[in-house]
């Protein structure tokens, strides 16, 4: 006859057994998923990162005047305002995309507006402070398909338009045509 009492502590050993692998597991997986903060590379670094935000009991975001993409047609102008082609001798326009040879290209500004070339950055990293303070000029931005060119894709500009809005454009495609996804703000 069977020993209810070795029946029993059997049945306590296999508790035990699953319970220890369980935990086994746990640990296992907490240290696999922590393993870059348990033993960290000697040398290497992350990256920060940073959100924009605005400060506390600060002003709040700029409201966005006009945002979009647009085809940038080369010799024609733009209103960065409105984000619109303009006609021209327009008033409204800000700047245009100048032609001189197949080869020789410009944003030209027009009418006051005033362009800074920021650089290729991450776009949503360019910040409204950073738009105040710019040294804006009235100059042309040589866009040649050469190596002056000072626009190639991923390139950010600031701008100043006409009517004194700030605002920040990416240059997306790059050629005869532009392509450019752009934000004014009020």
């Amino acid at each position: 006859m069977p020993d209810p009492e070795a029946k029993r502590d059997s049945s306590i050993s296999v508790q035990i057994i699953v319970a220890v692998i369980g935990l086994v597991g746990v640990i296992a997986t907490a240290v696999i998923g922590n393993w870059d903060k348990i033993f960290p590379q000697q040398g290497k670094t992350e990256p920060a990162v940073v959100k924009e935000r605005p400060p506390r009991n600060g002003p709040k975001e700029r409201p966005v005047h006009s945002r979009g993409r647009m085809v940038v047609r080369g010799t024609w102008m733009y209103d960065l305002d409105s984000g619109v082609e303009a006609s021209a001798g327009a008033a409204g326009a800000d700047f245009q995309w100048e032609q001189a040879t197949d080869v020789k290209r410009y944003i030209a500004p027009l009418n006051g507006a005033v362009f800074f070339v920021v650089g290729i950055r991450e776009f949503t990293s360019v910040t409204y402070t950073e738009l105040e303070h710019f040294p804006y000029s009235s100059r042309k931005i040589d866009g040649s398909n050469l190596a002056s060119n000072q626009i190639p894709r991923g390139t950010i500009v600031a701008y100043k338009t006409n009517e004194g809005r700030l605002g920040k454009f990416i240059v997306d495609e790059y050629g005869y045509n532009l392509t450019i996804s752009w934000v004014t703000l009020e």
